[in-house]
Formats: structure tokens, sequence, C-alpha cells
């Protein structure tokens, strides 16, 4: 069996090779140690007080070497947020491909509960203060954001539960927003403002089946 790929690690330096172009495993750790660098310093001092000159001295890359791959501070976090949406999809499909035997209710309720722990993840909750308060806008850019690929797999899933009947025949981008405002923007708000809710397993737990049923109150089906 071949070993699996090498991940990078703090403290750890990219193999070097004399002369030559980089591979794409060895430029693949040089993005994964600049990134997970970057993503530790924005979460913990904040976006003003990180720069890219911090980052390079964190990771072991050279500046340019940064520079090259991001030409800016901005371009670096938006790649920091790309690479934590990849991993909450990654983490999502993970869910779904490990239970396909559950109903589509049941896997409607999975998703959300690993939503609203995604969402109080401490990282996640930096990251979505710095592009709040700090209101980033992309160097004079006007591009339109791209899709929401985590809501767009919500929306999927209240359909499919909709076609079983078990939720109601209406707008599913209606229900997709009703259910992320009725369980997740509450607490998430919390951690925002630099609160702490549900800290533990059991009130998390507890908040997110009394939450759901009163989801399935006025989203279930009646049949």
């Amino acid at each position: 069996m071949k070993p699996g790929p090498k991940i990078a690690r703090r403290g750890q330096r990219a193999p070097i090779r004399r002369g030559g172009r980089p591979t794409k495993a060895e430029a693949q750790f040089v993005e994964d140690r600049i990134l997970a660098a970057a993503a530790e310093l924005f979460a913990k001092d904040g976006y003003a007080a990180t720069s890219v000159e911090r980052v390079a001295s964190v990771c072991g890359a050279g500046k340019d070497t940064i520079y090259r791959r991001y030409p800016s501070k901005r371009a670096l976090f938006d790649a920091v947020l790309g690479r934590s949406r990849s991993r909450i999809i990654a983490r999502l499909d993970d869910i779904e491909s490990h239970n396909p035997e559950h109903g589509s209710l049941t896997q409607l309720r999975d998703l959300t509960s690993c939503l609203l722990d995604i969402n109080l993840d401490p990282e996640l909750v930096a990251f979505k203060r710095i592009a709040l308060s700090e209101m980033l806008v992309a160097d004079g850019s006007c591009a339109a954001p791209e899709p929401d690929a985590i809501m767009k797999l919500l929306r999927s899933r209240i359909m499919q539960a909709q076609e079983d009947r078990h939720l109601i025949a209406d707008d599913p981008s209606f229900l997709t927003e009703h259910l992320i405002n009725s369980i997740i923007v509450g607490p998430t708000t919390l951690a925002m403002f630099g609160f702490k809710p549900l800290s533990s397993v059991q009130e998390r737990q507890s908040y997110f089946d009394k939450a759901w049923k009163l989801f399935l109150g006025g989203a279930g089906s009646d049949r």
C-alpha cells in the first residue's frame, strides 16, 4: 500500500530539492503551511494585526513566495476563507456518506446539527467577526459572490424531505432560510459578540432538540 500524502505541520519545512521546478506535492506542502499559519494568525490576532511578513515568519516561507500565490493580504484572507469553506463542505459530505441509509428528514437533522457545531467553532467565529467588523472590501473589486455551497446543500435536503412529504410544500429557499434563522443564527450571533453559548455538549444537544422540534412545528407536514 502506498503511503498517504504528508501533511504540513508547524515547525516542519518542505523538503528542498536542488534546482528545477517544485513538484505538485512540494507546492501543495508550501501552500498548506502558508494557509495554516495565516488562519491561525487571523483567528488569534485579527486582520489588521496580521501582516504577510508575520505569516511568512510563522510558516517558514519567503515573503515573495507568498506574494506569488496571493498578491495582497486580502487575497490571502480570501484563500483562508476558501480553505475553511472547503473543509466544512468535506465534513458535511462525510456525514452524508456515512449515513446513506438514513431517511431524508434524519439526514436534514444531522446536517443542521453539524452546521450548528461548525458555526460555533472559535476559528470560524473569528473569521466571521473579521469579515463583519473590518468590513473587508476587495480592493475596488465589484465581483459578485459565488453561490453558497452550504446553503445549496441544505436546500437540496429540504427539497428531498418535501418530496418525501416530511415538510410542507412551501418555497424551499424560504424554508432553508427559516431553518438557519430558527436554529443557527441566535447562538452564532452571541458567539460573534464574544459570548460562549452552548459551551457543553449537553447544552448544545438540549438546545438543538428544542429548536428542531419548533422548526418541525412550523414546517413539518400534517400528513
